[in-house]
């Protein structure tokens, strides 16, 4: 009988600087759980079981009492047999060593759901050169148009649900949030990227094929090629959000990024059809290369992210939703659900009759906003 370490992704954080002094191992479960933070007896015993299988019959009791206290917390097994579970572990480099263990958690959720992922933005932006900030609140990864439900599945177990919005299933979305239970970290699940305009499985495709592998928790995911994901992080910098233009710092992030990134950026730009959106940044990026002229196709949210009346702006992205799906965005826009109406500021903690009073008041408001900009 053997004692195998186990777990989706393991962190050593000994000198670490994501806070948490005095522990030694960090480890995201192999069944669904929370982290586990070890220490001393603990973290020695997980360490002796990852470089090797523990012969149950050469161990004393207290130390047979610690690799059980491990199998009750889902990062150590016992087994026959003595095959490595596959658990990975590398040395921590994110701020937040949470964070970190949720891209192999989200690599292991992926993979069972068989599921193309590839981690973008954040903080592999930082250790790529392309941006200053090197935390992001939450963790965001692009999937393979149709596998963003199924990955929200899988991960459905470890306490993250989806936040239903009036647009889903329709060509407005781009992606889906999940929100997250004891784990403390959002995701985005994004199958599509706004500002493109090739089509969202050749788009994946494109991210895909010339993605670069990197480890978070001793688990080797795939990342954006820096080219590809200073366009990326670029389009995000530029995109319109809530009818407000980019600001003159976020227009600079993305000339920066552009710039780190290289020429190949103009012609990762083209093959995506970001000309459109890129072309001002591009050429400031790179005022000595040929950059394609910006007429370009124009993304089909584009115009209608401009506008800044809300009401307006969410009818201008119905005239893009199929017709047959419009009754429900529309009521759905009209009423949202309650999960929705509970992330506006007021409604976080409002009691059910609360809630109603908000979604009232909000839908008040936004028919009598729509009648003024008449």
């Amino acid at each position: 009988m053997y004692w195998l370490a186990a777990g989706v992704g393991a962190l050593d954080v000994r000198g670490t600087a994501g806070g948490i002094s005095g522990y030694e191992l960090a480890v995201a479960p192999s069944t669904p759980g929370v982290p586990r933070m070890l220490w001393g007896a603990g973290a020695e015993a997980w360490l002796r079981a990852f470089k090797a299988p523990v012969v149950d019959s050469e161990i004393d009791d207290d130390t047979r009492e610690v690799f059980s206290r491990l199998a009750e917390m889902s990062i150590v097994v016992r087994s026959q047999s003595g095959a490595r579970t596959g658990v990975g572990l590398s040395d921590s480099w994110l701020v937040s060593v949470q964070h970190e263990l949720v891209y192999a958690l989200l690599a292991h959720a992926a993979r069972e759901a068989d599921v193309d992922i590839v981690f973008i933005k954040g903080p592999v932006l930082f250790a790529q050169g392309l941006r200053t900030r090197e935390h992001s609140g939450d963790v965001d990864c692009w999937v393979r148009p149709g596998g963003e439900r199924a990955l929200a599945a899988a991960i459905a177990p470890w306490g993250w649900r989806i936040v239903p919005t009036a647009f889903d299933g329709t060509a407005v979305a781009h992606s889906v949030t999940l929100v997250p239970g004891e784990w403390g970290c959002e995701i985005d699940v994004h199958w599509r990227f706004p500002g493109m305009t090739l089509d969202p499985d050749s788009a994946f495709d494109l991210v895909h094929e010339s993605a670069e592998q990197r480890v978070f928790a001793g688990a080797t995911v795939r990342t954006p090629s820096p080219a590809m994901h200073a366009v990326i992080y670029a389009l995000h910098e530029l995109r319109p959000v809530s009818g407000r233009q980019y600001s003159d710092s976020q227009f600079q992030s993305a000339v920066m990024a552009l710039t780190a990134a290289g020429p190949q950026a103009i012609d990762i730009a083209s093959r995506v059809g970001a000309g459109y959106v890129l072309h001002e940044a591009l050429q400031l990026s790179f005022p000595n290369e040929e950059v394609p002229e910006s007429n370009q196709l124009v993304p089909e949210d584009w115009e209608w992210r401009k506008i800044v009346s809300v009401p307006q702006r969410q009818l201008a992205a119905v005239r893009n939703v199929d017709v047959w799906q419009r009754p429900r965005v529309i009521f759905r826009l009209l009423w949202p659900t309650r999960d929705t109406s509970r992330r506006i500021r007021d409604a976080a903690d409002a009691s059910p009759r609360g809630l109603r009073r908000v979604k009232v008041k909000r839908l008040w408001d936004g028919i009598r906003t729509y009648l003024r900009a008449q």
